[in-house]
């Protein structure tokens, strides 16, 4: 029979209805989230089966084992257990996750049914709507569903899934309950601060005046320190080198004939210091039976103070190169390059996000067949960098020789050969490339000091990201009387929301801080650094360690070194012949001021959407040739209006102001876009089930969900790059018009619960997703800006250099026009030099895909032993794949991965065991590299295991210990082939002790 023959059926006929069937399982399943009776892992593994079983539509949960404790110690690392879910995470800890292949901008995150905004993600996007998992405590979460199917009463914004997350109310216990916990946190990778940290959290909850009135409020505290130790390559350039280029040796069997060179290399770490602070208050009132007020705020801080300490080479191409090795592949293997120095790269960074959330809620049960719900909730998300700012960084340089005559030996491959510069080098098919530098006698990469470095420039920059959520629901719920009709209830309503978000950049462009003078080396004082060995980064990756060539590297401290030398400027001494006491001329390489944030912002995008959303559903229940049969349909319609106002700072021209750095200037007055579309969207659902066995169910759902495109692309400018270095010319536009993603999906399940708390599940989906965004690149000039480094003052340069034998290299070619001119620059292109040809990305609705897959879960009791096991097992498919031979633009889908989860437990006798183990594949995840765009980024594969034990001395108090990441399980980047390394991450294992007192 047709689904549609069935459900007239059931609203036609009541001798087909079962009248013992529930008539929303679903809300029954969300209303038991909060009863917390029965405590222990056991016990919520059963609830979670039940909320299942009894749900609509395929849905997964995690709830509290008891009042403030929730399975993991992050929110994040509690999803991954659930079938389809994967995380990214972020210095060592779970932060967002992807559902189904899709990542964290297709998954809407709710905080008890509201939207929740989201926060920036350290050097991530500007703007975006991904809720971020490391913002929220696990203490005081009673439980997390995960709607993997689109219904007409839950809000749209996740075509990969929808995450509600549930916090405690009064009401859930109707008594006094309380706890507190205190734990200490070992990260062994910590190098600042205290090693050992300390968490706190606390929960108090009780009724007063006959259960009318009940009170909650919990808190948490908790500080981290740790460390990230990195290597990494920007960038795989392409077409570096023209064909017969001498020097180079070329084995590629590309058909097409491309090649790709490392931008750079680079090592280092990056030492955290995070604070966060999380708060929750909660008023219920009951003043009749019939009604309940729930009044509630929910506030976060998140702090983190970073300060990164790299050092590594830039390798420059044109005339630079003396040779090269490319594989069949067309990936460079070896290079030889010429100049530059070993340069090293500081930061003094914070990042702030502070988030609120204030709701009211009113449940009326106006007859014994209509309830009434009303909410309305106003959200906030706020991230920046505090006073520090999000990247304020300073750049100095080891340059032993006034000329900086050196050769840079790059090597992932065979060995050097003999002859060049840098013959004796080992082949090196290592994880991690090796960069060896090669100095004019008596300088070796074993014996420079402090004495040899010299400031060159910096920028001190800021990303402010805010967004407010403003939300509006009313809905009705009428039960039918009758039970002998198949039409159990109606849910009826309408969801107002209105969400404003307002990106700023600020950018103080490049600071001169002396720009490669020799006058300067040693001007930083000594005491400003730290000899930092190389043998203790990077000790589980090959090529890391002491395989990294350069023995040691110097740590700075930004804030030091700017006070040291910045203090008055310098100034050049007076003309040759001047009177006796003629003042210096200042000098503009070393102006007398600080690195100081701008005042005014680069970019600042205004978007608003206003999004009215009416909603009906209909739930119906009754037998089909005997089994229980039940159906959840229902349709939302949605209009979405969108307002975009964005700052249009126009760039006048680049300078080029030293051998190997440019900078873009702007015009002084800016203006602001107003850009205003719309758009409207029906989104249908139906879930069924059909419970053939007693404990065996057969689901099957369909489903149109939508995701908004992201902020980032909405906005309604043009930007140029900062740095617009050769080959890294980029440019991105906007598109305030971009349509919503849809998907339409189709859910196949079948699930058996063969015991209490042991099932077996399956399911099958499949997703259809049109108006996928895809980004086109073109080449084209912009602004009308001239480019200095191929102009008339480069030209001549070159002809000079030529004409005298002498290579026109990058370094040679600017110390030629400084000698030409009379000064050290910084020099503009001019009227009449060739246009800049920028690389111009924006995003179009162009693409559509298709993603299918299994998974597979399954958990299992052992009987009363105490033991038990969970496993699942997700296998997508489909997409977009990046093809490796082609350039230019691509459209692939990222994030789309398999991945598998296997826990094992024990809990008896007042002890409790849990040991997890979650394997994630290597998948897709980026389009584009820091340095150049339309180049993939694959993370390779990544597996971690994590413990946790208990035991309960008395039933008021208990010790715990929990183990994450165990095996110090690092990560692993790589480019379009897994020879093209991009990055590595090295893990450490996190401890963590502690009680908790219960009453």
């Amino acid at each position: 029979m047709k689904p549609l023959a069935v459900l007239i059926a059931m609203y036609c006929s009541g001798a087909m209805a079962d009248p013992t069937a529930a008539t929303d399982g679903t809300a029954a399943a969300a209303d038991n989230l909060g009863e917390i009776v029965v405590t222990g892992l056991r016990q919520s593994l059963v609830t979670n089966e039940t909320i299942k079983r009894n749900s609509s539509g395929i849905v997964d949960a995690i709830t509290a084992e008891d009042i403030g404790k929730f399975p993991d110690t992050n929110l994040a690392e509690s999803i991954q257990r659930i079938p389809g879910v994967t995380i990214d995470r972020q210095n060592n800890e779970g932060s967002r996750v992807t559902v189904r292949g899709f990542g964290p901008e297709f998954n809407l995150v709710t905080l008890n049914g509201r939207s929740m905004p989201g926060n920036l993600a350290p050097g991530g996007a500007t703007a975006t709507r991904s809720f971020d998992f490391e913002n929220l405590s696990a203490d005081g979460i009673s439980g997390i569903t995960v709607y993997k199917t689109g219904r007409a009463d839950v809000a749209s914004g996740g075509i990969g899934s929808t995450i509600n997350i549930t916090t405690a109310r009064p009401f859930d216990f109707h008594e006094m309950r309380a706890t507190f916990s205190a734990k200490a946190t070992d990260d062994t990778s910590s190098k600042v601060g205290a090693k050992v940290t300390p968490e706190f959290s606390g929960l108090f909850s009780d009724t007063f005046f006959d259960d009318r009135v009940g009170f909650l409020v919990n808190g948490s505290y908790s500080k981290r320190n740790s460390q990230e130790q990195n290597a990494n390559i920007n960038g795989w350039l392409q077409n570096q080198f023209t064909p017969g280029q001498a020097g180079v040796v070329s084995n590629n069997t590309n058909p097409d004939g491309n090649t790709w060179a490392p931008r750079n290399e680079g090592w280092g770490v990056v030492d955290h210091q995070r604070e966060r602070v999380n708060g929750h208050a909660v008023l219920q009132f009951k003043p009749i039976d019939s009604l309940v007020a729930t009044a509630d705020y929910t506030y976060t801080f998140y702090k983190d103070m970073n300060q990164t300490h790299t050092f590594g080479a830039w390798f420059d191409y044109g005339l630079n190169p003396i040779s090269a090795i490319i594989n069949p592949h067309g990936t460079v293997t070896n290079l030889v390059d010429t100049g530059s120095d070993d340069s090293y790269f500081a930061t003094n960074d914070e990042t702030m996000n502070q988030n609120g959330s204030a709701g009211l809620n009113l449940k009326w049960q106006a007859s014994d067949n209509v309830t009434v719900n009303f909410d309305a909730h106003h959200s906030t998300a706020d991230s920046g960098g505090g006073a520090l700012g999000t990247n304020n960084f300073g750049i100095v340089g080891q340059i032993p020789q006034s000329n900086t005559s050196l050769n840079k030996c790059f090597t992932m491959g065979p060995a050097f050969p003999a002859g060049g510069p840098c013959a004796g080098i080992a082949a090196a098919a290592l994880q991690i490339p090796t960069t060896s530098w090669i100095y004019a006698p008596p300088y070796t990469m074993g014996n420079l000091g402090t004495n040899t470095i010299e400031p060159l420039f910096g920028q001190a920059n800021n990303n402010v990201f805010r967004t407010v959520i403003e939300e509006v629901l009313l809905d009705t719920v009428w039960k039918n009387s009758d039970s002998d009709s198949g039409l159990k209830s109606i849910k009826a309503g309408i969801d107002l929301k209105r969400m404003t978000t307002r990106a700023e950049s600020f950018n103080s462009g490049n600071f001169a801080w002396g720009y490669y003078n020799p006058v300067d080396q040693g001007l930083i004082p000594a005491s400003a650094f730290t000899k930092v060995s190389s043998c203790s980064i990077l000790k589980q990756f090959s090529g890391g360690s002491c395989s990294i060539q350069v023995p040691y590297f110097y740590s700075f401290s930004l804030a030091s070194a700017i006070a040291a030398t910045q203090a008055g400027g310098r100034l050049n001494p007076p003309p040759p012949g001047s009177p006796p006491g003629t003042p210096g001329t200042p000098d503009g390489n070393f102006p007398a001021y600080t690195f100081k944030q701008a005042t005014s912002p680069t970019n600042d995008d205004h978007i608003k959407e206003d999004t009215p959303a009416p909603f009906i559903q209909m739930d119906f229940s009754t037998t089909f040739d005997g089994m229980p049969f039940k159906a959840l349909a229902g349709v939302r319609y949605e209009k979405s209006t969108v307002t975009a106002q964005s700052l249009q700072k126009v760039p006048t021209s680049i300078q080029w102001n030293n051998p190997t750095e440019f900078s873009t200037n702007y015009a002084a007055n800016a203006s602001y876009s107003d850009i205003k579309t719309s758009y409207s969207e029906f989104l249908p659902s139906l879930d069924m089930s059909l419970q053939v066995l007693p404990d065996v169910l057969l689901r099957g759902s369909y489903s149109k969900t939508i995701s908004r495109s992201d902020l980032v692309s909405m906005v309604g400018t043009t930007s140029v790059t900062f740095t617009p270095k050769p080959g890294s010319r980029t440019a991105t536009a906007g598109n305030p018009g971009l349509l919503p993603y849809e998907s339409n999906n189709i859910d196949l399940g079948a699930e058996w619960y063969y015991s209490s708390g042991s099932y077996v599940a399956a399911n099958w989906f499949t997703k259809h997703v049109t108006n996928f965004l895809t980004q086109v690149t073109t080449q084209q000039p912009l602004f009308g800006i001239t480019d200095p480094n191929a102009g008339a003052l480069a030209t001549k340069a070159i002809a000079e250099l030529t004409a005298a034998g002498t290579a026109p290299s990058a370094q040679n070619v600017f110390a030629q026009i400084v000698k030409d001119t009379g000064s050290n620059g910084p020099f503009l292109g001019q009227p009449g030099d060739p246009l800049v040809i920028w690389d111009v990305t924006a995003p179009t609705n162009a693409n559509k895909t298709d993603i299918h897959g299994f998974e597979f879960s399954v958990q299992h009791m052992f009987w009363d032993t105490g033991f038990g096991m969970q496993a699942n097992w997700s296998l997508p498919s489909g997409g977009a794949p990046w093809n490796s031979l082609a350039i230019g633009n691509q459209f692939a889908l990222t994030g789309l991965s398999r991945s598998y989860n296997v826990v094992g437990f024990f809990e008896k006798y007042g002890f409790q065991t849990r040991v997890a183990y979650s394997h994630r594949g290597a998948f897709l995840s980026g389009l584009n590299q820091t340095d150049q765009n339309n180049e993939p980024v694959y993370t390779a594969a990544y597996g971690q295991l994590d413990m946790s034990a208990s035991y309960d001395i008395t039933k008021h108090f208990s010790v715990f210990f929990d183990g994450i990441n165990l095996t110090s399980a690092s990560t692993h980047q790589y480019g379009r082939y897994t020879e093209q390394f991009y990055s590595a991450s090295e893990g450490f294992a996190r401890y963590q002790i502690g009680f908790r007192v219960v009453l």
